[in-house]
């Protein structure tokens, strides 16, 4: 029984002492420490208590059962039984696992050494039983696979067990999180798109160059010959200071002489882990983002980078436009409508309207999905009704034919779309109307679960969008006369007067 008790304890101290205090314990032994041992091949542990554990159950139970045969009868069984189950229990798995748990690296240095010890003898056995166990899967057409320690699943459920004990802060397992995601993260995800890519001709004077400087107070600026996909070069803002002293250069040096050339390229398809390296190795903060036929689609920068590890990255020089056209924002007009900014994330968006998207949706930004619902880019004042599946709400597979209408309007929820500013290249914002589902009842076989479903497209009457003239500053000038900061980015108040929208 003591011999079962102390398997226990190893067993539960083994998970209790993690393999940083395992390698400390191993650095304070010498070389024929146990722990060093231990550490090397934690397997031959395992299979020590495995077998010894087995082994002195099935003794203990024989013998028990034959001592109490012997005294008293046939009644002895029973009698054993209960004798050997409680003892079990109490002796044998709460107590050592209890103490084991609330002091490992106590009670490991402890037991450790007489498992070593034991090890020695029933290793070989180990090994005969890990061989047939090995042709059993082998028979029955599986592989072993050796298993990390800790799976990344497993580290994310430990950090948001961190998280809610208190032991880390919530933007510390955010940040972990990131971390652990970020070789999943493309480059095309985080870039600067080409259409939004502020650039500058080579042939233009560092004038010039100082005057786009001025207005929006980039760093870094690239360089292009003839077409603004044609980048060659990246124009540093500091290296306008060496020709300060020398005013009567500035007319007649271009950019494209003071540029870095050539520029760093990447794939769009390139992670975001990869282009950190990479950017530590070439010592770059820049790089022009090429999509698999070689046409440039956009920039990166370091920033962009490490913002997917620590969020959004703003300075003092950033104004509000900026950060909005960076971030994109939501804003809530009144109960179920919302206005929404093209460049916001279709995680952002989720999140705030509780809704879900297709799961194997291609596009990144609100802009993208408005165009596949329409199926084309639309013109301002175009709306359309879509619907979408309502988060956190699971299918009922078991459910009866009849109520499938009354499980749709539970589980799905209709929105107008309407198209408040944009242009012939590009949507710039959009309104979201939640419909009460009980003004648009819809067939069941109508919907499909997770993909919008377009349900009725109608076209305005105003002469505005009849004549093909779509305002860019519609949403812009509306927005600096009636949106204030306590609507923006998803931060409104319910409590608070709703402007009203048209």
């Amino acid at each position: 029984m003591a011999l079962e008790a102390l398997k226990k304890s190893v067993i539960h101290c083994s998970f209790g002492v993690n393999l940083s205090q395992i390698r400390e314990l191993a650095e304070k032994e010498s070389e024929d420490g146990v722990f060093k041992m231990l550490r090397s091949d934690v397997t031959r542990f395992l299979t020590t208590i495995l077998i010894g554990t087995t082994v002195v159950n099935i003794g203990a139970t024989a013998l028990v059962t034959d001592a109490a045969t012997a005294i008293f009868g046939e009644a002895g069984v029973s009698a054993a039984t209960g004798v050997m189950t409680v003892a079990i229990l109490l002796l044998t798995e709460i107590t050592p696992k209890s103490i084991a748990v609330h002091n490992p690296t106590e009670v490991a240095s402890f037991v450790v050494r007489p498992v070593a010890w034991l090890s020695v003898i029933l290793y070989p056995v180990g090994r005969v039983v890990t061989y047939l166990s090995m042709g059993m899967l082998k028979t029955l057409g599986l592989k072993g696979k050796s298993e990390p320690y800790v799976t990344e699943d497993e580290l994310k459920l430990m950090l948001r067990g961190a998280e809610l004990s208190g032991a880390i802060e919530e933007e510390e397992q955010d940040m972990i999180e990131n971390v652990l995601e970020i070789k999943d993260t493309h480059v095309r995800e985080v870039m600067t798109p080409l259409v939004d890519v502020v650039a500058i001709d080579a042939s233009s004077t560092l004038v010039n160059f100082h005057n786009l400087w001025l207005t929006h107070q980039y760093s870094r600026v690239p360089v292009f010959e003839q077409r603004v996909d044609n980048i060659v070069g990246i124009a540093y803002a500091m290296d306008l200071l060496d020709y300060v002293p020398k005013g009567e250069l500035l007319e007649s040096i271009t950019v494209g002489d003071m540029a870095h050339k050539p520029a760093y390229f990447v794939p769009d398809s390139m992670s975001v882990w990869n282009l950190l390296r990479e950017f530590r190795i070439r010592k770059v903060h820049m790089a022009v983002v090429l999509n698999e036929y070689g046409g440039t689609v956009g920039i990166v920068t370091l920033e962009d980078a490490v913002e997917e590890i620590v969020g959004e990255i703003f300075d003092e020089n950033d104004s509000k436009e900026e950060i909005q056209k960076k971030t994109g924002y939501i804003v809530m007009r009144a109960e179920g409508i919302f206005d929404v900014d093209a460049n916001t994330s279709i995680d952002q968006l989720s999140e705030d309207l509780n809704i879900k998207m297709p799961e194997e949706h291609q596009y990144e930004t609100v802009s993208g999905f408005v165009c596949e619902a329409f199926g084309y880019i639309p013109r301002t004042g175009e709306s359309i009704k879509v619907v979408l599946e309502k988060e956190n709400e699971e299918d009922d597979e078991n459910s009866e034919a009849g109520s499938d209408r009354q499980d749709l309007k539970e589980r799905h929820q209709n929105y107008k779309l309407e198209i408040l500013a944009g242009n012939a290249r590009k949507v710039s914002a959009i309104r979201f109307e939640r419909i009460n589902n009980g003004e648009a009842l819809l067939d069941a076989t109508a919907i499909t679960p997770m993909i919008p479903k377009i349900m009725k497209r109608k076209w305005t009457s105003d002469e505005e969008s009849n004549n093909g003239n779509h305002d860019e500053d519609t949403f812009e000038k509306r927005q600096e006369d009636d949106i204030s900061d306590d609507y923006v980015i998803a931060d409104y108040k319910e409590d608070k007067e709703s402007p009203n929208g048209q």
